[in-house]
């Protein structure tokens, strides 16, 4: 075997064993906090066009920090989607 095969090999090695690890890291979606007053009613089955009316990319609340970003995944844009598949339920916390 000549050295520029065992070059290739190793370059191979290495870009899998990255795409491997980019796929097992992946982001986890944030939960739901129902302390929040505004979801306080989100149940299971709880519609996506109730999460749209703040977090809508355009037309959503003034804060856009809690807008859909252009990164999140297109699967909101489904009109039979439910965020809460995602993005679980948190129970309000004690204080």
């Amino acid at each position: 075997m000549k050295k520029r095969d065992l070059l290739f090999a190793a370059i191979c090695v290495v870009v899998v064993s990255f795409l491997i690890f980019l796929s097992i890291r992946g982001k986890k979606p944030k939960p739901t906090n129902l302390s929040i007053p505004e979801h306080q009613n989100i149940k299971d089955l709880t519609p996506r066009e109730r999460c749209l009316d703040c977090h809508h990319p355009q037309t959503g609340i003034n804060d856009v920090s809690k807008r859909i970003k252009s990164t999140h995944p297109e699967k909101w844009q489904d009109i039979k989607f439910s965020c809460i598949r995602c993005h679980k339920l948190q129970t309000a916390e004690t204080k």
